[in-house]
């Protein structure tokens, strides 16, 4: 039901230990088929304000092929970063093919610390995983807006971001002009998840399908530290299970990215032996969780895969 597949894509933020996660979930848990795309380098423009600009794009249009592939086997795509950039190949192949075969439009649920919406003129350190909603909006540089086919692949009404912590001042002016509907971290602090999960629901229940970016990073450090840019504080893994949770059961799903796994900052195989320490709770949650039939092991995958390479037991 489900096709796991990943990409090492480093190139969006320049953090070298992208590059061999996905090997390490390939090579840890042997039981756990992940197809691995790989980065397609290409010769850059010196002059371009974004850093790698032709080798994300070149591998964006991959990951974007591939996963519209999977979608016609009928299968469910798992996608596994790789840096947030890569969300602009996953995400686009989402939208295309459900226009394509269905005439919908997509919903996205955004769960990270950063807005990931500034575009060619705003950034400051030219990065590409901080461009990617903005290109699945269509702003920006065209070389980022065009995968599958030109132009914007999301409504700014049909985005959803949880657990921001972390937004550039041209970021907000951006989320506010497109009105696009965002939880900081602490408004849900603030609010209760539970609330702003619901308003979430509600919020994108017009739309017959979802896709689902989750980045590690919007969880606490102190918990998952092994990611590129962390930022202090965050969801907990109670939380986190809450979400996927909530979301998996209320909404339409269609697609999920688990991104920013960095194996070269974790402590102490912290988040590993977190992982372990989980087991009660992740059993619980299959228990209150309805969705479509003989998923429940690929639940337990999906979090699992979400806070880092939680997925041996899984498979075992």
């Amino acid at each position: 039901m489900f096709n796991i597949f990943g990409c090492p894509m480093h190139f969006g933020v320049g953090a070298p230990g992208l590059k061999y996660s996905l090997d390490y979930l390939r090579n840890r848990y042997e039981n756990l088929r992940i197809v691995k795309l790989p980065e397609i380098p290409m010769e850059e423009d010196p002059d371009c304000v974004l850093k790698n600009r032709n080798t994300v794009a070149a591998t964006c249009q991959s990951i974007a092929q591939y996963m519209y592939s999977v979608f016609e086997t009928g299968k469910i795509p798992l996608f596994l970063g790789g840096d947030h950039s890569v969300v602009m190949g996953s995400a686009s192949a989402t939208s295309v093919y459900m226009q394509d075969h269905f005439g919908e439009d997509t919903g996205l649920i955004y769960i990270d610390a950063h807005a990931d919406i500034n575009t060619d003129a705003t950034t400051v350190s030219g990065n590409i995983h901080g461009v990617p909603v903005s290109a699945l909006l269509g702003l920006g540089d065209e070389k980022l807006t065009g995968f599958l086919r030109p132009g914007a692949k999301f409504h700014p009404e049909n985005i959803v971001y949880l657990g921001l912590r972390d937004i550039d001042p041209p970021e907000l002016t951006i989320l506010k002009e497109q009105g696009i509907r965002y939880y900081t971290y602490d408004e849900i602090c603030e609010r209760s998840l539970s609330v702003c999960l619901e308003e979430t629901v509600s919020y994108l229940s017009h739309l017959h399908y979802v896709h689902l970016s989750f980045d590690i990073d919007s969880m606490d450090p102190a918990i998952m530290p092994g990611v590129s840019v962390p930022v202090k504080g965050g969801f907990t893994e109670a939380e986190v299970y809450e979400m996927f949770g909530t979301l998996m059961k209320k909404l339409p799903i269609a697609a999920y990215d688990i991104v920013e796994f960095n194996q070269e900052y974790d402590r102490g195989n912290r988040t590993a032996n977190w992982c372990i320490s989980s087991q009660p709770l992740t059993e619980k949650m299959h228990d209150n969780i309805v969705v479509r039939k003989g998923c429940r092991k690929m639940i337990c995958l999906i979090i699992r895969g979400t806070l880092n390479y939680f997925l041996r037991q899984v498979l075992s």
